[in-house]
């Protein structure tokens, strides 16, 4: 039997350990407990530029890896559209667009940075837009001849094209792809028609043939995101404003919220946290307006309609902690950089500025 004293030696030394750790990872935790990304949609040459995260959400520059394909660089947001940068809900992995290359890059999320593991064809053409849900992921192509394409994501990081899953968009310009909360609805906005297309989605992966087809409320539907309760919110570039929305059983949209207007112009992004709060990015008028929305209910209420300002801010990402608030600005060649307040205000972290030209798009936070 051991010796008591040697016991208590033992757990006092096993003790001193854990506490050595705790005291490690906190003292890490003040320096980088996250990370942020963008994509420099560079023609030539696409990147994701890495950036690291420390406990009062100021942003670093950590580099930069390449996607092996080519971006479409162009003019402030080619691509037009919300979600060509995402990530896995378990932060796996991160999947970007090459529209230049028409082809999807798949980077192992890691510690200290990004691996290129995959790289794989579209299915179509100018790919703008990313959805996953577990290991389903589907492509918005916005080309010549629309299509949303489907894949299987490995375990190993591979995207294996899903046979069967892709479907015509028909005639329009398309800015979103995106899975309901549940994986049983897909969703893609057409900003040209003013339309909202709803796709059910079989067990097997696979999409109806034909999608509900509804009438945004508001003009120009553009980037949207889903609640905790599965109410869809779509930002209106055409209205400056966002509508809410209940999908019913047959894919058909019920507005709840109809066009609550911030008085902005070119409100083309959108973003929320757990909590309630929301954002729009409002390119044309260099601002961001933060609204809130009701648990279990789907209403939209403004809060303020210039809550943040910057320079052009597109793209937005909130990280899963749901503190703060980061926008993508390639006018300032970088990231606007936001707390988000219980109240649901935004205090200013100033923006990293890190040369990135007015073509970047994309962004994730986790």
């Amino acid at each position: 039997m051991m010796n008591k004293k040697i016991l208590i030696a033992i757990l006092s030394a096993a003790i001193l350990m854990i506490s050595s750790a705790a005291v490690f990872a906190s003292h890490n935790d003040k320096y980088s407990v996250g990370a942020v990304y963008a994509m420099t949609n560079d023609a030539s040459s696409n990147e994701v530029v890495i950036f690291t995260r420390n406990n009062e959400g100021v942003l670093t520059n950590a580099g930069s890896v390449s996607t092996g394909g080519a971006g479409s660089g162009g003019g402030l947001d080619p691509l037009a559209s919300q979600g060509s940068l995402v990530l896995s809900k378990d932060r796996r992995w991160l999947l970007a667009v090459n529209a230049g290359s028409n082809d999807i890059s798949v980077f192992r999320v890691l510690p200290n940075g990004l691996k290129l593991v995959d790289r794989v064809g579209s299915g179509g053409k100018f790919p703008v837009s990313l959805t996953i849900f577990h290991d389903l992921v589907y492509v918005l192509n916005a080309g010549m001849s629309p299509t949303v394409n489907g894949f299987y994501l490995s375990h190993k990081g591979n995207m294996i094209p899903l046979a069967g899953s892709t479907r015509s968009l028909g005639t329009g310009a398309f800015s979103q792809v995106g899975f309901d909360p549940q994986g049983r609805r897909l969703v893609v906005t057409n900003r040209a028609d003013n339309e909202i297309l709803v796709y059910s989605v079989r067990r097997n992966g696979r999409l109806v043939m034909n999608p509900a087809v509804s009438v945004s409320n508001g003009l120009v539907p553009f980037g949207f995101i889903f609640d905790g309760q599965g109410y869809l919110q779509v930002a209106e570039a055409g209205s400056g404003a966002v509508s809410s929305y209940n999908i019913l059983r047959d894919g058909t949209l019920q507005v709840i919220s109809p066009s609550v207007v911030n008085g902005q112009a070119a409100t083309c992004w959108i973003a929320g946290n757990e909590s309630g709060d929301v954002f729009t990015a409002n390119t044309g008028s260099q601002s961001i307006s933060a609204y809130e929305h009701k648990a279990g209910k789907g209403t939209l209420a403004l809060l303020n309609a210039t809550a943040g300002v910057g320079n052009r801010p597109i793209d937005m990402a909130i990280p899963v902690n749901g503190r703060y608030l980061y926008a993508l600005d390639p006018a300032d060649g970088g990231i606007d950089m936001f707390q988000i307040e219980r109240d649901g205000s935004l205090t200013d972290l100033g923006t990293v500025s890190v040369g990135l030209s007015i073509f970047a798009q994309g962004i994730a936070a986790r």
